[in-house]
């Protein structure tokens, strides 16, 4: 359950969020609303890359906001952004290996974790690409293997469909992980 009370943030004179107040109990949630309408922002608060002016965001019980932002992930919080954040000059498999640097591993090896993320996205067969080879759609695949390392309490996805055709979305709308995507 997440749990956001009075969130307000500020740049400058603009309230990027006025007092925002939410439970999102749902296991899929998604946020819909106009350009400027505060999505990216939220996500920015609790990924910790933007301060909050005021208010609380927890996360079954626990502050989030409260947390180190280096220890986040460790803690289960993972994001994917608008422009995806694929390294050109490493493999798939290193691009994924370079997210467990920062979460628990739960004494389980790299490897199997690696693997695990990368057939649960559909992009195993392509471990041994460059980022650069990729397409718009496999690099968002390499996202969603970063993302779902080690089990992760939270997977923040923004505009998750940026950027992809008509027929990427659709296959996107068939996989098990991404049903929601418009």
């Amino acid at each position: 359950m997440i749990e956001i009370r009075n969130l307000t943030v500020e740049f400058g004179g603009v309230r990027g969020l006025n007092d925002v107040t939410a439970d999102m109990g749902a296991k899929i949630t998604g946020l819909v609303g106009p350009n400027g309408a505060g999505k990216t922002t939220l996500l920015n608060v609790m990924s910790g890359f933007v301060k909050r002016s005021a208010g609380s965001v927890t996360i079954d019980g626990t502050d989030l906001l409260r947390i180190a932002i280096n220890r986040r992930a460790a803690f289960g919080v993972r994001r994917t952004f608008q422009t995806e954040q694929v390294v050109e000059n490493l493999t798939v498999w290193d691009n994924v290996a370079a997210a467990l640097d920062n979460v628990p591993t739960g004494g389980r090896g790299r490897r199997d974790l690696i693997g695990e993320a990368l057939d649960y996205a559909g992009m195993i067969r392509h471990a041994e690409r460059v980022g650069a080879a990729l397409n718009a759609s496999e690099r968002r695949l390499v996202e969603i293997a970063r993302c779902v390392l080690a089990q992760p309490k939270l997977v923040m996805m923004d505009e998750p469909g940026a950027g992809l055709s008509e027929l990427a979305k659709r296959q996107y709308r068939r996989n098990r992980w991404m049903s929601a995507i418009e």
